[in-house]
């Protein structure tokens, strides 16, 4: 946890000129299908530049509430790989087009001859993701990497909170978590996102070696494995997830379930657990809920407050931090 602490700490300094834009521009037109990148450009102050999204970031209630218009913006992916139509792009008047590495543009030269910059990221890292928001917001302009800064110093300061909360803590002690991701029996090892985020909250990861360290470290496990490993905490990315998993008399043999502790991961502009902005306060919440003892006088309810206040601008109410912490079940 230590060297990971070290190297997130470290990529405030990391710089790409080569994505910088020559000037802000507030008419860009920007495209991305990408559920959780619209997220980001929302922070850096470019949501409503958003022209073509994804299904995904229109399905996300305070998404949805924080740029009500997107409900009217076409959705540009064509599959569940995101692949993309260079019709559709051009008619949109896509300047600025953000996707994962291996994402299909078909006509990529074509797209470029009328203007359009299509910018690649890597992901399923911590490193990736907060270099991305440095990335983004060179290609945005100015205004977009002063906010991008202050992110990386909120960044930075919860990764330094934990770790030093956390200092001392035996590896005996440290809580065993298993992450379900879209299915009660899909999980992630390292290295993943998922695996750095528990590491940075202090969190032993069931699952950290079941895929075989290969890159993307995640699938479908057997209900057995997890039996035998045990976990003291679940952590389920849906709530229905957790509903079938707090429902099933299989399950129950399991710690977690048999005193309590399993928990909805939260949920804002996106999941906190994916590749959103908002990872800087899932590692924080984590670690609190692991380690109450540890975290006493740190709230989540104002640190959510806090943070969506002062990066996206919103004025959260009660019910809707409630939503966030707690999410229930989609209505």
């Amino acid at each position: 946890m230590k060297r990971l602490s070290a190297l997130i700490l470290a990529l405030g300094l990391l710089v790409n000129g080569g994505l910088r834009a020559a000037t802000p521009d507030s008419e860009v037109r920007i495209a991305t299908s990408w559920p959780a990148q619209n997220t980001i450009i929302a922070m850096l102050g470019y949501g409503d530049n958003i022209v073509g999204t994804s299904i995904v970031a229109k399905r996300i209630p305070l998404f949805r509430q924080s740029l009500p218009y997107i409900d009217n913006v076409p959705v540009i992916s064509v599959n569940s790989s995101h692949e993309l139509n260079p019709e559709q792009l051009i008619s949109l008047g896509v300047q600025l087009l953000f996707v994962p590495q291996g994402t299909t543009v078909p006509q990529a030269d074509r797209l470029a001859k009328t203007g359009l910059r299509i910018l690649t990221f890597e992901a399923n890292s911590m490193q990736n993701l907060t270099v991305r928001v440095q990335q983004t917001a060179d290609a945005l302009g100015e205004d977009a990497r002063k906010k991008a800064q202050d992110y990386q110093r909120y960044f930075d300061r919860n990764v330094a909170l934990v770790a030093s909360r956390l200092q001392g803590l035996p590896e005996s002690e440290r809580v065993t978590v298993y992450h379900s991701v879209g299915s009660p029996l899909t999980t992630s090892g390292r290295p993943s996102l998922n695996q750095d985020w528990m590491d940075l909250a202090g969190a032993r990861n069931i699952a950290e070696n079941w895929f075989g360290g290969v890159k993307k470290g995640s699938g479908e496990v057997s209900l057995e494995q997890i039996v035998a490993a045990n976990p003291a905490v679940i952590v389920a990315m849906n709530k229905h997830d957790a509903d079938e998993i707090l429902a099933s008399p299989v399950w129950a043999a399991v710690d977690a379930v048999a005193h309590h502790r399993v928990y909805v991961n939260p949920r804002g502009m996106f999941w906190w657990c994916r590749e959103t902005s908002e990872e800087a306060l899932q590692f924080l919440w984590l670690a609190k809920t692991l380690y109450p003892e540890r975290f006493a006088d740190v709230d989540m309810r104002q640190e959510t407050r806090d943070f969506y206040q002062r990066f996206f601008d919103l004025q959260l109410s009660e019910a809707q931090i409630g939503d966030i912490l707690n999410p229930p079940s989609p209505r």
